[in-house]
């Protein structure tokens, strides 16, 4: 004889393990540039300018905005590019720049405001919301 009874089909995330899963997340935007992050060469860039650019011919808040960073490599060669898009870098200020010795224009601002501004950081973002709504609908009630 079958008895109906109640079917436990919760699963219970460890503080541990939460913690572990957060962190993996967030870190995700950083593993991206881990090669430039350990091989690369440190410097200092100025910001010598900024630029409004839009992309794909149309924006619904208008162009980005965009510090211009130069720095200098080791070879002496000058490169100018792009920093992290949206930030407000007053004129002359020094940042630290990572870069590739092999292709100086892999470069990047070494801050955590590039890192999880960047293009790349959507996905972990989404990621990183979809687990603490999982987490928090699905968790053990007290």
């Amino acid at each position: 004889m079958w008895v109906k009874g109640k079917v436990d089909i919760s699963h219970h995330v460890t503080a541990k393990l939460f913690w572990f899963i957060t962190l993996m997340i967030l870190l995700l935007p950083i593993t991206s540039k881990y090669r430039l992050l350990i091989w690369g060469s440190y410097t200092t860039g100025v910001v010598v300018g900024e630029e409004h650019v839009r992309y794909f011919g149309f924006s619904v808040f208008g162009p980005d905005k965009y510090p211009v960073i130069r720095f200098t490599t080791t070879d002496g060669e000058i490169i100018q590019f792009y920093g992290p898009e949206n930030f407000e870098y007053p004129m002359g200020s020094v940042l630290k720049v990572v870069y590739n010795p092999k292709k100086p224009t892999d470069c990047m601002v070494f801050s955590i405001g590039a890192f999880y501004t960047h293009p790349k950081a959507i996905v972990p973002g989404i990621l990183f919301i979809l687990w603490m709504a999982f987490y928090l609908a699905f968790r053990a009630k007290k």
